[in-house]
């Protein structure tokens, strides 16, 4: 079963992720620009803290040398100043520092900016130095107030987002949903209908940007229902006058072969008869099958995909054994999908009658349906080419290269079935050579079950 997705809210995730995206893209960069204009912006403020300090203390220190100014004594009257801090040494010789410097126990920062950890605080330095008069000064801040800037500017960014948005969405959503109304009514029409209704659509009224679709389907409905007829009534009667007077020649040529028991190149020719009889035979058959497959409308219902490919499975396992080719199965149990267990037999006994004439003797098919429904059968025959796997699924074309017989249209029934139950066969190249078919199922349950060689 094809899975479905709702157009109107595909269109306005198609507008709500772009939004987001540059929602997020702008506070991904305005946070960086932030941040980076942030560091320049406080960095500039110690560094040019650290030159005052050093104007203010510089003359004093010059004109005496026992210059000692202790622990700043000045009452802290703002929040931000706690978290602002400097120390100034002489000779290496500490003079001066703030109160909150006091938790440094003696640690030194290296000269210029640096980050440093102190406790469980990171803080960021600036280090002066002035050789000349050998005097260090150091200046210091939290990363709590970069911090606390950088949130405020974040915040003046998400918060209009907020309001807005979903507005938008609103709006979007609304006009949506009103203009996908004609297409929904359309698709509503089309589904509503059986497989045999190819009647144009009834629409009166439709945009133009719809008309052009529906006038197409309704052109494709009529070349469909003419095709249909007349390739179904030809194929029909075809295979119908075919069958019988074939019948009649392979009965006839194996009551010669019996009395050409003596007559050896008799017998050769006879039997090369009835080889020949068979094939048409089996062609014809496919031909019935293909013309009552697309006669009937078989109905989707829950249907064990596991019991439909063991079963076929055991319709060729003789001819298998006959060429001594290893059937490897891995196949989940109980994996129901909407079917016709009639025609999903159809199609896997052809698709395992394909992997079976084209692997040589004593080769191997690996068969496994996962519990996710994947099905793959893949053989170890001489593979197909890119040009030759998109012509095979064509009525009467074959690509044989080891000689083998058939009619060339197992893989057309293939097709159709498959088609009819919503899927697509796959080719794929097969390591280290041959051919991997995979069908990709909807599945209700399953267990997996271990594989095992038989």
């Amino acid at each position: 079963m094809t899975r479905t997705y709702s157009l109107s809210k595909r269109l306005i995730s198609r507008i709500t992720i772009p939004l987001l995206v540059a929602m997020l893209l702008t506070l991904v960069i305005g946070s960086y620009i932030a941040w980076h204009e942030t560091e320049e912006v406080y960095d500039a403020h110690l560094a040019h803290f650290a030159k005052v300090l050093l104007q203010l203390t510089q003359h004093e220190i010059k004109q005496d040398e026992a210059f000692d100014l202790g622990i700043e004594e000045i009452d802290l009257q703002h929040k931000y100043e706690r978290n602002i801090g400097f120390r100034i040494w002489v000779d290496n010789a500490l003079i001066t520092q703030s109160p909150n410097t006091l938790a440094f126990n003696g640690f030194e920062s290296p000269p210029q900016f640096s980050n440093q950890q102190i406790g469980e605080e990171k803080w960021r330095f600036f280090v002066f130095l002035d050789p000349a008069n050998r005097i260090k000064i150091e200046v210091s801040e939290r990363y709590d107030i970069r911090y606390e800037l950088n949130q405020q500017i974040i915040l003046a960014l998400v918060i209009p987002n907020l309001v807005f948005l979903p507005l938008v969405l609103l709006v979007v959503w609304i006009g949506t949903k009103r203009s996908l109304k004609p297409i929904v009514k359309i698709s509503n029409d089309v589904d509503s209908r059986t497989t045999d209704d190819l009647t144009p659509i009834a629409e009166r009224r439709v945009a133009a940007e719809i008309a052009p679709l529906v006038h197409a389907i309704d052109g494709l409905f009529n070349r469909i229902s003419d095709s249909l007829q007349r390739e179904r009534e030809f194929t029909d009667h075809a295979a119908h006058e075919l069958s019988t007077p074939l019948a009649a020649m392979k009965t006839q040529a194996q009551v010669l072969l019996r009395r050409a028991a003596d007559l050896p190149d008799a017998r050769d020719g006879l039997e090369n008869l009835i080889a020949s009889i068979d094939r048409a035979t089996h062609m014809v058959n496919q031909l019935l099958a293909l013309a009552r497959l697309q006669k009937d409308s078989f109905p989707l219902e829950p249907t064990n995909l596991s019991e439909c490919l063991y079963d076929s499975i055991d319709e060729i396992r003789h001819k298998a054994e006959q060429k001594r080719i290893t059937l490897t199965t891995a196949i989940a149990d109980d994996v129901f999908v909407a079917g016709h267990d009639l025609s999903l037999m159809l199609l896997f006994k052809n698709l395992l009658d394909n992997a079976v004439k084209y692997t040589p003797e004593r080769g191997e098919v690996r068969i496994g349906l996962s519990a996710a429904g994947v099905l793959e059968i893949a053989d170890s025959g001489p593979g197909l080419s890119a040009a030759e796997k998109e012509q095979v699924f064509e009525r009467f074309v074959r690509v044989d290269k080891t000689g083998q017989t058939g009619s060339g249209l197992g893989l057309a029934i293939a097709r159709w079935i498959a088609t009819a139950h919503l899927v697509e066969i796959e080719l794929r190249d097969n390591s280290p050579h041959g051919l991997n078919v995979v069908i990709q199922w909807d599945i209700a349950t399953a267990h997996m079950r271990k594989p095992q060689e038989t």
